[in-house]
This record gives C-alpha cells, structure tokens and sequence, in this order.
C-alpha cells in the first residue's frame, strides 16, 4: 500500500475544517425581527445656523422617509434581522446648502445560530442609506486640486487667492456614470445610483462650458506658490486649449479625452463637466423640508439576485441586504419631495 502523501492529507484537514467551520454559522431565518426608528435626535455639532425648530420640524419627515423604506415588503416583516436606523447630520457646504442635509443609515442585524447560540450582527452590519437634501451626494470624482502650500513659496505668494482657486475647481466634477431617467423626478447614474428630485425646479446640477473650466484651471496655476512648477503644467493647459476654437470653447465640456493631460473635450459620448446648481432648491420652502433624495438602487437585479442567493448558500447575514434592495422601487420616495 503506497503511503499518502502529508500535502494531501493537510488539504483534506483544511478542507474538512472549513466545511465544519461553515456549517456551525446558519442564518435563523425565521426568527422574528424588528424594525426601530429613531425617537429622537439632535442638532449637529454644525448646524450651519439651523434652528432647534427648524431641526424638530425637520424630524418627522425624517422619520416620514423610514416609514416609506418600511413599505418594503423586506423591512415590513423583517425575519431573520433587526433593522436598526441611525440618522447623521451633515456638516454643511454653506455655499451649496439650504435644506438641511442628513443620512439615515439603515443596519440589517441578522440573527445566526453558531454553536448552538443565538448570535446577531452588531458590529459593522450590512447598511443601506439614504441622502437628503445633499445636491452634491450622487457625484462622481473631480479635478480635486490642493491648496496645501509647500515649505518654500514664492515671494509675494498670496494664500487666499489660491485657497479661492482651489475651490472653484473643485466644485467642478462629473457624474459617476451615464444618467438614465427612470420617470418623472426619478435619475438614475451609472445603472446603481438613484436622484429623486422636484423636476418642476431648475436642475439640480449645471453642465459648464470648456472656456470656464480652462478659466478656472487657468486661475489655479497662475496662482500657484510655486510658479517654476505650475508653469509647465500652464505651458500644456494653453497648448490644448488652443485646439478648441472660440464656438467650441463656448460649448460644454466633458471628461475623459484621452489625448489630453487635462482630460478636457467636447465629445459628448463622455461624462458632462458639472457643478451644484444652487437654484434648484425653493426657498419659498421652509428649510426643513425635503427638496432632493439619492441612494444606491440598481438596475441589474439579475445580479442582485445571484448575489442574494449565493450570500444564503454562504449564510452570510448580508443576505438580507440584497433581499431588501431586490425589491427596491425608488419611486416610492417620489412623493416624499416637498414641493
């Protein structure tokens, strides 16, 4: 009889460990669960001068956004988990802001059976959640400039002049992929992120033209502490964008021209240069109301079924995050918008 070999053996182990080690967790999927919404809640450590009423008048509609996520049949009857719901004030961009931002953070505690003890998920569980009235959540990247100066500027350097350079690229950016809509007051990016928005309103992002972007990059680098530096990134800057002829320079800009250092084109096949258009919220609205909604919803519930089947194979807890977002209809949030 041959001997078997010791790597053989050791796999066998390895094999016969992990299968032991998987089949002590198993989700308790009948187990009831519950649903908790948040009883109360406070200012933010910035409140962006919000008052405590404007901040109370602003919770039950906070709270009127849970109820419309409970309608989903998943979180309606929860089984197998506890939903568990944390609202978080955003820090305001007062440039941008008039309604007041928050998330509200959805957390499925799911309930396994691991060694024969009844066990939940409470650190870091599987979450889903929602902006509000963030115009800028659903971004996608930018041109993200510094204004960190280094250790030896140049003479005369003036700080606030590039401080403000650097903010006005970066409120440029584009979106995270090509938009859909999906119906009236309903946008969909990339296939996954949702905007539900007042459509009645001015757009709630403006595309800008390829004359103001080089504008502001222009500004940037001339206000650079570091003109030797800047100077070649100007010198490329220039030279592409005397391509453009002065009809096309008034034209919009898009992202993703690969013949160029700043990316900067006018085919409109790539992703639109953007920036918050503060118009869009109604001011004749109180600042508590509920202007502009995103989330993550996609559209390839094929995947988000192949998903969930297989993360309850795995008995993996986040398998009640996929039932939830398979039966995701952003337009239940449609009439949530204030108008």
């Amino acid at each position: 009889m041959k001997p078997i070999k010791l790597s053989f053996c050791l796999a066998i182990f390895v094999f016969e460990a992990l299968v032991g080690s998987a089949q002590k967790t198993k989700l308790l999927l009948d187990k009831p669960g519950i649903f908790e919404t948040p009883e109360k809640t406070s200012l933010p450590e910035s409140n962006c001068g919000f008052s405590k009423t404007e901040i109370a008048a602003n919770f039950p509609k906070l709270k009127g956004i849970t109820e419309a996520v409970r309608q989903n049949p998943v979180m309606n009857l929860p089984n197998g988990f506890d939903c568990k719901t944390d609202i978080t004030y955003w820090t305001c961009n007062l440039k941008e802001i008039y309604g007041i931002p928050a998330e509200i953070s959805f957390f499925f505690r799911s309930w396994s059976l691991e060694n024969g003890k009844e066990v939940q998920w409470i650190n870091e569980p599987p979450e889903w959640a929602i902006q509000i009235n963030r115009l800028n959540s659903a971004k996608g990247s930018g041109f993200n400039v510094t204004s960190n100066p280094p250790e030896n500027s140049d003479p005369g350097f003036n700080m606030e002049r590039w401080e403000k350079a650097a903010d006005r690229v970066n409120e440029l950016f584009y979106p995270p992929g090509t938009k859909e809509t999906l119906g009236k007051g309903i946008d969909r990016y990339k296939g996954e992120i949702v905007v539900i928005f007042n459509p009645d309103r001015p757009a709630y992002w403006l595309q800008v033209t390829i004359r103001e972007t080089f504008g502001l990059l222009f500004d940037y680098y001339r206000s650079d502490p570091n003109q030797a530096m800047s100077a070649m990134i100007l010198k490329v800057l220039e030279e592409e964008y005397s391509r453009f002829s002065e009809p096309e320079r008034d034209g919009y800009a898009y992202y993703g021209d690969s013949n160029s250092i700043s990316r900067i084109g006018s085919d409109s096949r790539e992703l639109p240069i953007m920036r918050v258009n503060t118009a869009y919220w109604n001011k004749v609205l109180p600042r508590s109301a509920i202007q502009i909604l995103s989330f993550y919803c996609p559209a390839d519930k094929v995947f988000i079924r192949e998903e969930k089947d297989e993360r309850l194979i795995n008995n993996d807890g986040a398998y009640h995050l996929s039932r939830f977002i398979e039966e995701l209809t952003p337009g239940t949030f449609v009439p949530l918008i204030d108008k």
